[in-house]
């Protein structure tokens, strides 16, 4: 359908035709005032023309869904009411994005829809058209002159308050028809032939910065069509996608670059770069409003000049703008049986959502693998810090060094003298030389796995800090999972004594002093009442052979050496035997200090890790546990939302199909 300004180019080639530029310039001044009257007026009764018979389609389109409106109505609202519903469990009551995802501006805007589809068939409200700048260099006010400026009124007011209009003004100005010029509380009443050209009232709603009022996203939302300006000098594509993404997902937008020098080639470009991003308007256009409110300013100032006249044909067409009518019109044709629209919206919103959820989550799991690697990449370390940079083999080795030289140093005479001390004297030197270096040197790492333990508890709060500071995403935070850490920390097992690797050592060397070191004492004496025994045994022997009354006694003489000999035997071997003793009851307590040893190495390394465990990475394995649990749930509750939101979009799609063309 050919637009307000598609008439008036028509009129204005009409006026700088052959014909009329050959007349002579005196007769050209006499008669070019009438002239211009005459056509400008010829050009509205056209364009009238086009909207009788544009009106005239819209209406039998109109009729013929009379006999389907009821049943459709009737699902549109069951539609919205299931979404309604939906719409707590789907999308947070507040949000900090400025509210295109809150469900309490969603639930108003679906109420407010809702009562319109009850109102009766035969009212029709306005078409609202939102002209909105991405920023205040984005030329809407520009836009919005140019298109309802006209250059040929007698009325002063008219241009006076159209230009002014946002003098006293802050957040948004409604624009409505009306035949005489007025601005009152934000509405600006004007006969502009601009909002005549389609078959149903036209309600402009001008914005000129969204960073303008907070209570924008409900505006921009309840607008039929959507034009966004964005300057490409002072917004670049990636800016506008993160700040409006919200606005280009939906079909009715129309994203205007405001210059008239880009090409077909740019516009499929940039195009590609919105669909990349998950952003489709229904329209890109380039556009220069400056230059078109040039074009009309020139022609206002001598509407009779035919210079005037030409580079207003040539500016006007030049900047593009006389193609933003004809796609609002091909839009707004479609209104009526396109309600699916804002339920479309929400849809999408509740989509991004859902994906956002699903990257935050991704987030959580990734946070909690990050506090694993730590807590991993810890164990390593201390292992080879605690278990191979100790010592344990070395020490073990100058302990074992160190006691069998006291052992040797224990002949079978040494120990016959200090056999009552055997006892204490090996405790003692157990205590002074075996693993002592070791025990100091367990000492330190213990000390350094407390600043480990400190440094993963803060690590950990900072997670969760970064989880739930507010970002692109939705935040996480969760009380009770904090306070179960905090709890945790503040436990008396939490902290790391001095002894908490040191306590194999000392439990072994008390295996050692309890055991075999007690063992060691009574060989020895057994040892030593063996050695006498058979000495005081083997003289009774010889006393009684040399002086019994038995058999084998020849009396005294011959005979006496033969029974000292058998005594001095008997000695001897006893003796020997106790010396035998002392010597195997050495090897068996060096022997069992060697197996005390290894399983030192072995209890050594499950103290680590259970101080690893229990002290050292308690809070963070808790937080890993916690978060993949909490992320677990909301995974489940997010694949439930994902089910029900593929379900209302196949009844969204099925209106849509059913709707008739």
């Amino acid at each position: 359908m050919p637009s307000c300004l598609a008439a008036r180019h028509h009129v204005l080639r009409t006026i700088l035709s052959p014909r009329d530029l050959s007349i002579k310039l005196p007769a050209l001044h006499d008669s070019r005032r009438a002239k211009q009257s005459r056509l400008f007026v010829a050009g509205r009764r056209r364009n009238a023309s086009c909207t009788r018979e544009y009106s005239s389609n819209a209406q039998t389109s109109n009729d013929s869904l009379g006999n389907k409106a009821p049943s459709s109505k009737y699902e549109y609202s069951a539609l919205l009411h299931r979404i309604s519903a939906f719409l707590p469990r789907a999308l947070p009551g507040s949000t900090t994005d400025g509210g295109i995802q809150s469900s309490q501006l969603w639930t108003e805007l679906l109420s407010e829809v809702d009562a319109d589809l009850c109102s009766t068939l035969e009212a029709h409200p306005s078409a609202r058209v939102v002209v909105c700048g991405a920023d205040q260099w984005a030329g809407s006010h520009e836009l919005i002159t140019a298109l309802l400026e006209n250059p040929f009124t007698t009325d002063e007011a008219y241009s006076d308050i159209l230009r002014n209009r946002w003098k006293n003004q802050s957040a948004y100005l409604t624009i409505d028809h009306g035949f005489l010029t007025s601005l009152v509380n934000g509405t600006l009443s004007i006969p502009a032939s601009w909002l005549q050209q389609y078959p149903f009232p036209i309600q402009l709603t001008e914005i000129p910065s969204l960073s303008s009022h907070s209570s924008f996203p409900k505006t921009l939302l309840k607008g039929d069509v959507l034009i966004l300006l964005c300057n490409p000098l002072t917004n670049h594509l990636p800016t506008l996608i993160s700040t409006t993404k919200h606005i280009l997902q939906r079909p009715n937008t129309i994203l205007v670059l405001t210059t008239s020098s880009a090409s077909e080639h740019a516009l499929d470009h940039i195009s590609k770069e919105l669909a990349a991003a998950n952003c489709t308007p229904g329209k890109i256009l380039a556009a220069d409003p400056i230059r078109a409110l040039e074009a009309v300013s020139a022609l206002k100032l001598d509407p009779s000049s035919p210079a005037a006249i030409q580079r207003y044909q040539n500016d006007f067409m030049g900047s593009r703008i006389s193609l933003l009518g004809d796609v609002v019109a091909g839009m707004l044709g479609s209104k009526d049986s396109d309600r699916t629209s804002l339920p479309s919206s929400l849809l999408s919103a509740i989509r991004t959502r859902i994906f956002q959820a699903r990257v935050a989550i991704d987030r959580i799991f990734t946070c909690a693998s990050e506090l694993q690697s730590q807590v991993e990449e810890v164990r390593a370390r201390t292992d080879r810090e605690v278990l191979v940079e100790s010592g344990i083999d070395e020490a073990l080795l100058r302990g074992s060094k160190e006691m069998k030289a006291l052992l040797g140093s224990l002949t079978w005479l040494k120990m016959i003298w200090r056999v009552d001390e055997i006892d204490s004297l090996v405790s003692s030197a157990l205590d002074k030389y075996w693993c002592r270096e070791l025990e100091s040197q367990l000492i330190l790492q213990t000390g350094r796995l407390a600043s480990t333990q400190t440094s993963l508890t803060s690590s950990t709060f900072s997670q969760l800090v970064k989880l739930a500071s507010p970002s692109s995403l939705p935040a996480f935070h969760s009380c009770i999972l904090d306070n179960h850490l905090r709890q945790l920390t503040h436990s008396p097992t939490y902290a790391l004594t001095p002894d908490a690797l040191t306590r194999p050592i000392q439990a072994r060397r008390s295996q050692l002093t309890k055991y075999t070191t007690t063992r060691l004492h009574r060989d020895a004496q057994n040892a030593v009442l063996g050695a006498f025994g058979g000495m005081f045994g083997g003289a009774g022997v010889g006393w009684w052979l040399a002086f019994g009354e038995s058999a084998l006694s020849v009396g005294a003489g011959s005979e006496a050496g033969t029974a000292l000999g058998a005594g001095a035997l008997v000695a001897v071997a006893s003796i020997r035997w106790a010396v035998g003793k002392w010597e195997r009851a050495k090897r068996k307590w060096v022997e069992d200090a060697g197996r005390i040893g290894e399983g030192l190495k072995r209890d050594l390394k499950v103290t680590l890790e259970r101080g690893i465990e229990n002290n050292v990475a308690v809070v963070p394995m808790a937080a890993y546990e916690g978060l993949r649990e909490l992320a677990g749930k909301q995974q489940e509750e997010i694949d439930v939302l994902r089910s029900d939101l593929i379900s209302m979009q196949a009844d969204v799609e099925a209106l849509q199909t059913a709707r008739p063309s």
